[in-house]
């Protein structure tokens, strides 16, 4: 977010905003659209190759943008992969086919930072408006995605403690990276 901020490129700023609102938007419709384990893979195979695409543009960004969204998303497709096994043993019998369905999602994320290493080439104020869209489409899922369906369950003190805890890890990671 600093990197946008402080990049002199508004309208690259905001035309990579909007655009990172109308893909979330259109994910949304996808959402309602595709029902059951399918739409469940769907989303989490579109969610999973974008946060690729914003790790390949953190990177294009600076190595220490790029190494903390590593360490972050990490964790997050770790507790997105336990998810999705849980939603899958209740519909698909063989433990094979469920490791092969998660093994296909994790291979997205290196894709999406394969199909962003060009954007390392361009001018700033197109690096800007990449960076612009992904810090769109991350808070969107997590905000949409993550706390909406953490708040199916009754809140526990706890896991609202930890959710600050890991925000708190990470940022005194980025002051520890130089």
């Amino acid at each position: 977010m600093p990197d946008i901020a402080h990049s002199g490129s508004p309208i690259a700023t905001i035309v990579g905003g909007f655009a990172g609102i109308g893909v979330m938007l259109a994910i949304r419709q996808l959402e309602r659209v595709i029902k059951g384990p399918a739409g469940l893979l769907t989303l989490v195979g579109v969610d999973i190759l974008i946060d690729g695409l914003v790790l390949g543009i953190a990177f294009a960004a600076g190595a220490k943008a790029g190494l903390l969204l590593t360490i972050a998303l990490s964790v997050e497709v770790l507790f997105l992969g336990l998810a999705v096994t849980t939603e899958l043993s209740e519909t698909v019998k063989s433990r094979m086919r469920i490791v092969l369905i998660i093994a296909a999602l994790v291979v997205l994320l290196p894709v999406g930072a394969f199909i962003a290493t060009p954007i390392a080439s361009l001018p700033a104020h197109y690096i800007t408006g990449f960076l612009s869209f992904g810090l769109i489409a991350l808070l969107y899922l997590v905000t949409e995605e993550l706390l909406v369906e953490a708040h199916e369950t009754p809140d526990r003190p706890w896991v609202t403690a930890m959710f600050f805890v890991g925000f708190l890890l990470l940022l005194s990671l980025e002051e520890v990276i130089l």
